[in-house]
């Protein structure tokens, strides 16, 4: 093949009449050997897009742009707690000399150490003077957020250091004066009765009031909570600032070190990397307190780096396992519906808050119709509230935007507020809640009957990473149904959750055997999930393999899934920028037998036709292609490839059964090729396409055709490019 003008050999036969569609006695003319078989039909435009069927343009590019962006899945401590059903460690050492608050007084060597930490958060004077004045104040604000070392502390000052926690059980509407000890302060976060109503807090506040005493309740807001923001007794707790919390309790921790010391633990703390393992954005005073203690054993040399690091990276987990500790307690509908929240931030973490909120919904009733058959749950409507829930969940709504068709929109996007959230959810769910797997499974299932692609590819990642997790179960249960279905989408789901799985080295193995075992011996939908996971480029362990697996099925059944099996041999060339997918298309065309010399056109016609963003694993060389035909950007990254992707392309060109597919494909780049920034390649491009005066005229014909379309002509400038790049072409 020349360098410069390659003539590939090929299935056509001598060049068609210029301007003409080849003849089929020129181009369909087969090689000596080959059984001619006049049920073939041609070759069709490359089913670039398999959602085409979806109702919207551009499903498929808006599938794989969703896939590449849900990277979320791929892959100990507290501040002084009372909690809703036990009383916590306070770990205000940081260290494992963990000391636990019994009933009564707290102990004075806590409050010494409670009094060199604390860090007083925006509205702590005004709490105290509210407490001063009426006694009584009710302390709202998530567990963890130190709203108990704020209620303690604003005690302590108003006793003295008479502080005291009453049992988390107590009924403090049958709490009676003799009880309440003069001059004392009590912290409680009742559970059992809960929060007396606004007449128990009256009659509450009155005993408090005869023996000079005072009592800081705590309580979580509940979604659409108003007394929070309007009752006499209550008040929103602020967190005092993370920095604040992790200084303070740093200075405690090495208060007889020397100054270099505490140096080096404020530098590590800050250090990236163990930012970075705590997959947070911004730590709890709890978890401050507790990053403080371990950087403090790192410093005294207690811990490795390592170590660190690893106990860091436990911070997620601990997060995770607490949001679904409660035990019974947490199957009520109340909690419920904030477990399903939290479990589809996790899933759909990135999609909009209002395919988020939905989506819990659906996942709070499988819940709840799981915990009692017999219920009929219903939905709140006006005593939810979305900021509560965005708290509750420790997520945040930011500015994102969500693809209607081929166009973005602005969107309120959710998220949680660290990246390790999400895979530590879905963890914790799938190692300890086996009960939660089912409902988990046909949640995920039934968000695939949702056609957007931000709600059904981002389950479909979730489900890659419970498959993960535990391979087995996922496939019997979600991915084998999925992959065996009649509908496109559920097994682009299926193949999507066995692609990510393959991220992990414990299950690649199996993986790899099972989709190879689908793509040579499965029926007609296994082989197409199959050949949808090949073309990803993770699936086998070379690129050949994955070629020979691919090929195979675009030849099966007298190739009946050749177009679907040629689609994804493109997607391969673009996730490997690999000469070799190029090279074996050149096989097929070459072969003899007719299948194969159909599938090498139709793979070629699906290279032309496919564009950059559609790719769902994107080679990391073609970032920053766009929506850059996947034929020229290859050319671009890969130069000394051009010559060749331009030969097949010829020989596209040059058989009859495909003439009409190529030349749609390439008129696609010339009519859309205006202002893009892949123009200059393909003025490049087109003189490789040129061996002799008829090609050069097939082209210049297209040009011109273009340029006289009715509805919408190529520009005048653009046309004198093209028209310039082909009549330079040299010719044999």
């Amino acid at each position: 093949m020349n360098a410069a003008h390659p003539a590939p050999p090929g299935p056509a036969g001598p060049a068609a009449a210029p301007h003409a569609h080849p003849q089929p006695d020129q181009a369909d003319q087969p090689d000596a050997g080959a059984a001619p078989d006049a049920a073939q039909p041609d070759v069709i435009g490359a089913v670039a897009d398999p959602l085409a069927g979806e109702g919207l343009p551009g499903a498929g590019a808006a599938a794989s742009r969703i896939f590449r962006s849900a990277a979320h899945l791929t892959s100990e401590g507290s501040s002084t707690l009372i909690s809703a059903d036990q009383v916590r460690d306070i770990h205000l050492h940081g260290n494992q000399d963990v000391r636990r608050l019994l009933a009564g007084p707290l102990p004075d060597e806590e409050l010494r150490k409670l009094r060199r930490v604390f860090q007083e958060p925006a509205g702590y004077a005004a709490c105290k003077e509210q407490l001063r004045t009426g006694r009584l104040l009710v302390l709202c604000g998530e567990p963890g957020t130190g709203r108990t070392c704020t209620a303690l502390s604003l005690l302590d000052d108003l006793t003295r250091g008479q502080v005291s926690r009453l049992d988390a059980r107590s009924d403090l509407g049958a709490l009676e004066e003799n009880q309440i000890r003069k001059g004392h302060g009590y912290a409680l976060e009742p559970t059992g009765a809960g929060l007396p109503d606004e007449t128990g807090l009256d009659r509450l506040c009155e005993l408090l009031g005869r023996q000079e005493a005072y009592a800081v309740l705590l309580a979580a807001p509940e979604p659409g909570d108003v007394l929070s923001r309007g009752g006499r007794y209550y008040r929103a707790h602020t967190p005092p600032s993370a920095a604040d919390v992790l200084t303070g309790h740093l200075s405690a921790e090495l208060e007889d070190a020397p100054d270099a010391v505490l140096e080096q633990a404020r530098t590590t703390a800050a250090d990236p990397e163990v930012v970075e393992a705590t997959g947070l954005d911004e730590l709890l005073p709890a978890e401050a307190a507790r990053l403080a203690g371990l950087v403090a054993r790192h410093v005294r040399d207690d811990l490795t780096y390592g170590q660190l690091l690893t106990a860091c990276r436990e911070f997620t987990e601990n997060q995770a396992a607490d949001w679904f500790a409660a035990g019974g307690r947490s199957e009520n509908p109340r909690q419920l519906r904030d477990a399903a929240y939290r479990i589809a931030v996790a899933a759909l973490e990135g999609a909009s808050l209002s395919v988020v909120a939905e989506a819990a919904e659906v996942l709070a009733w499988e819940l709840t119709v799981t915990v009692d058959p017999e219920a009929t749950p219903g939905r709140p409507l006006f005593s939810d509230g979305i900021g509560a829930r965005l708290v509750s969940a420790r997520a945040v709504a930011e500015a994102g935007v969500e693809q209607v068709g081929d166009e973005d929109v602005p969107v309120r996007t959710v998220r949680f507020r660290g990246e390790g959230l999400g895979s530590a959810v879905l963890s914790h769910l799938w190692q300890h809640r086996h009960n939660v797997r089912g409902p988990l499974l046909r949640w995920l299932a039934g968000l695939c009957e949702d056609s957007r692609p931000q709600v059904w590819v981002r389950a479909a990642v979730a489900g890659g990473h419970l498959c993960r997790l535990d391979c087995s179960h996922t496939v019997q249960e979600l991915v084998q149904p999925m992959a065996q279905a009649g509908q496109a989408r559920r097994r682009l789901f299926a193949a999507t959750v066995l692609d990510v799985a393959l991220a992990s080295p414990e299950v690649a193995t199996a993986v790899r055997g099972l989709v190879g075992h689908w793509a040579r011996q499965g029926d007609e939908h296994l082989r197409w999930t199959a050949g949808a996971v090949l073309g990803r480029g993770r699936a086998t362990t070379t690129v050949r393999e994955a070629l020979d697996l691919l090929g195979g099925i675009g030849v099966w059944d007298d190739g009946r899934l050749r177009a679907d099996a040629a689609v994804q041999i493109a997607h391969l060339a673009g996730a490997h920028c690999d000469p070799l997918p190029v090279r074996r298309i050149r096989v097929w065309l070459s072969d003899k037998r007719r299948l194969h010399q159909d599938l090498g056109l139709q793979s070629t016609v699906s290279l032309a036709s496919v564009s950059v963003v559609d790719l769902w694993n994107q080679h990391p060389d073609l970032a920053g292609h766009g929506d850059w035909p996947l034929v020229l950007a290859l050319a671009d990254v890969r130069p000394a490839l051009a010559p060749e992707l331009a030969g097949l392309l010829w020989t596209a060109l040059q058989t009859g059964r495909s003439y009409e597919a190529a030349q749609g494909a390439l008129a696609e780049w010339l009519s859309g090729s205006a202002g893009r920034p892949w123009a200059d390649r393909l003025e490049t491009f087109l003189p490789l396409l040129v061996h002799t005066e008829d090609d050069r005229n097939r082209l210049l014909a297209l040009i011109k055709e273009l340029s006289e379309d009715p509805d919408q002509p190529l520009e005048e400038q653009q046309v004198r490019r093209l028209w310039g790049a082909v009549q330079g072409a040299g010719t044999r």
